[in-house]
């Protein structure tokens, strides 16, 4: 028998674009990883008070920022870059 339909994949990837606006700054996340491990770090920002909302492509190449794109290579959650105003 195989196993159950409704668990996610172990090695699935999903890749999304949001935009977090904190107390004092607000940037745009290029996500990519397992579907699991994003929504705990989406709810992990919220937790902490971020106001979080779920963004494009489009936008995430024109968002104006004044430094320099940070890369974080994550072993759960792969990649995130972050592009802070």
């Amino acid at each position: 028998m195989s196993e159950a339909t409704n668990m996610t994949d172990e090695n699935a990837v999903q890749h999304m674009f949001l935009q977090v606006e904190s107390s004092d700054a607000i940037c745009i996340l290029n996500l990519a990883g397992h579907p699991y491990r994003l929504r705990e770090l989406i709810y992990m920002m919220i937790e902490n008070g971020c106001r979080v909302m779920k963004t494009t492509a489009d936008q995430y190449n024109v968002f104006n920022y004044d430094k320099e794109t940070v890369e974080v290579f994550d072993y759960l959650t792969s990649i995130i870059k972050a592009r802070f105003v």
